[in-house]
């Protein structure tokens, strides 16, 4: 390029450029030309890098990327570098450098930068660029208008996008992509968030009631029936939400209040939306600061066993105990399962704490006393996490050894939830079990959907009836019909019963007369601590009719009055 008379001009360019512009390899690009045919949106860019490079005399330096248009429309990108080249006197006489072409490379670069800020199945922004909208557009917000963020969480996928990638649910979640991008007539921002989690922010708007039919509005239109595979399929979702001002002031804020929202949502027995409130703040606060003590309390062995005893009721002789994990802290006392073992299975602290029960449970049952009597067994919950562990087996083998408490007089207690992962492993384990002599009960039984077929595939020594089917129907028909299936079940198997939730002698009765083996519940018995275990260890409770007393010992703190059914796990 020559700088010798003003204005700069083309003197040479490469015919392999000219060439990929659609030009004759003999076509000679003027200054004009190529101006031209730079992108609008590049050329005041390019006009003032290049003069600032002329006027410094090369000081500062020309290194642009710039596109350029074709002949047939098209544009392909450019990067140019050059040096001054001057005369004696040190004028500028012209310029030399080499242009690239980097179209490829561009559009490579272009589309990760596109993957990194929108979710590829549906096109909608990522959670940081979604995040980055909402806060750009807090910030162009008058102080008076409300605006609303909701995240939106479908119930009805088969599975799992990311493990099974199944036609049907990626369908699924497209439809309800190109539903949201519809939405952005109504000026709705939207994002998914996770694998069936959405997002989406309303404009800014004058009450919180036109917000809440906004979103009412996106909600419809989402649940609408669509087709996927010949089928006609409705989605259910939870959602949560939250509103500027009260409920955060940047985006951040507003989508974990309504992710907190979410999870009471997630809570609920039916669909729809939650929105956020102070308590639920309190609430997450409280959440956090729990979890942060969690990882201490295992350390200094502050989860203790309490043990609840179970009734032979042919004989009302204390046949064995269930352990039950407690929290002492130091801040808020003796805190119930429901209160910690949801955390300690979210952040990876349910093995430990699973182990430690079981050592305190084997080392207390291998020291309770009785006559000539059989010594009571204790049952121990085992969570999925600790069934999925391949060394979970020789944990209790180990544990069993250091205690000297006898195989047969260990039960544990497996939900159907931790057969589910792994079935053929779980099966495995569970006979390694069976083989040391150990007993297995299944428990919560009847409340899963696939009990009947657990029934044939594990190695089951003991059901146990969910106290649902005591504390929901009462003595209905519906409860008995239930139970007495339940038990000709388990005695056509060879299996024995435990009915959990007992409260009445009304249900004592009832069960007895349909030959159940043993019984738990508040009747007898809250649970105890371990130093007050030998009382009920020698207990004779009678099962003939007439007065008698349960033995209740005094609540601890956050101790309901009725039976929560996580009171049970360990």
């Amino acid at each position: 390029m020559s700088l010798a008379n003003g204005a700069p001009k083309i003197t040479f360019i490469s015919p392999e450029l000219t060439g990929r512009l659609g030009l004759l390899p003999t076509h000679r690009l003027s200054m004009s030309e190529l101006r031209a045919r730079r992108h609008p949106d590049d050329l005041e860019r390019i006009d003032r890098v290049l003069e600032d490079f002329v006027t410094s005399g090369g000081q500062r330096p020309y290194d642009v990327r710039y596109r350029v248009r074709t002949n047939d429309g098209s544009y392909r990108w450019v990067h140019s570098r050059g040096n001054i080249v001057s005369d004696d006197n040190g004028t500028a006489q012209r310029m030399l450098g080499v242009s690239l072409d980097i179209t490829e490379q561009t559009e490579a670069e272009e589309r990760v930068r596109q993957l990194l800020r929108f979710d590829p199945l549906t096109g909608l922004a990522k959670p940081h660029k979604f995040l980055a909208e909402v806060d750009q557009a807090l910030a162009t917000i008058a102080p008076l208008p409300v605006l609303g963020v909701v995240q939106v969480k479908l119930l009805d996928l088969n599975s799992l996008i990311e493990e099974s990638e199944t036609v049907e649910d990626a369908l699924i979640i497209h439809i309800i992509g190109d539903r949201l991008h519809a939405l952005s007539d109504s000026a709705l921002l939207a994002s998914r968030v996770s694998t069936d989690t959405f997002a989406i922010a309303t404009p800014a708007m004058q009450t919180a009631q036109a917000v809440h039919s906004l979103v009412q509005h996106a909600l419809d239109r989402i649940s609408e029936p669509m087709q996927v595979a010949g089928r006609t399929v409705r989605v259910r979702f939870h959602a949560g939400g939250a509103l500027y001002p009260d409920d955060g002031d940047r985006a951040h804020g507003l989508l974990r209040s309504s992710g907190h929202a979410l999870e009471e949502a997630d809570g609920a027995a039916d669909a729809g939306i939650r929105w956020f409130t102070d308590g639920m703040n309190s609430k997450f606060r409280q959440r956090n600061t729990r979890l942060r003590d969690l990882a201490s309390a295992v350390m200094n062995r502050e989860i203790e066993c309490h043990f609840q005893p179970i009734v032979d009721l042919s004989t009302g002789r204390t046949a064995g105990f269930e352990a039950l994990a407690r929290w002492r802290s130091a801040g808020e006392g003796l805190l119930a399962p429901d209160q910690f073992i949801g955390l300690a299975e979210e952040f990876g602290h349910i093995g430990q704490i699973g182990e430690d029960v079981l050592r305190q449970a084997c080392r207390a049952a291998a020291n309770w006393h009785v006559g000539s009597e059989r010594a009571p067994f204790v049952a121990v919950n085992v969570s999925p996490m600790q069934l999925n562990n391949p060394a979970f087996p020789a944990a209790v083998a180990r544990v069993l050894a250091e205690s000297g408490l006898p195989p047969s007089r260990l039960e544990l207690e497996i939900t159907e939830s931790a057969l589910t992962k792994d079935p053929e492993a779980a099966a495995q384990r569970l006979e390694t079990f069976r083989r040391l002599g150990i007993s297995i009960a299944i428990d919560d039984f009847g409340t899963g959907y696939s009990s009947l077929s657990l029934l044939s595939k594990f190695p089951f020594t003991r059901l146990k009836i969910d106290r649902s089917f005591l504390t929901r129907y009462g003595l209905s028909r519906e409860s008995t019909i239930i139970v007495d299936m339940i038990i000709d079940l388990g005695e056509h198997l060879g299996l024995s019963v435990t009915t959990e939730g007992v409260e009445t002698r009304k249900q004592v009765e009832m069960l007895s007369r349909r030959g159940v083996t043993f019984a738990q519940g508040y009747l007898f018995s809250r649970p105890v601590a371990s130093e007050d275990v030998q009382a009920l260890v020698d207990k004779a409770w009678p099962m003939e009719s007439g007065n008698w007393k349960a033995i209740r010992p005094e609540r601890t703190k956050r101790q309901s009055r009725g039976p929560s059914k996580l009171s049970k796990r360990p």
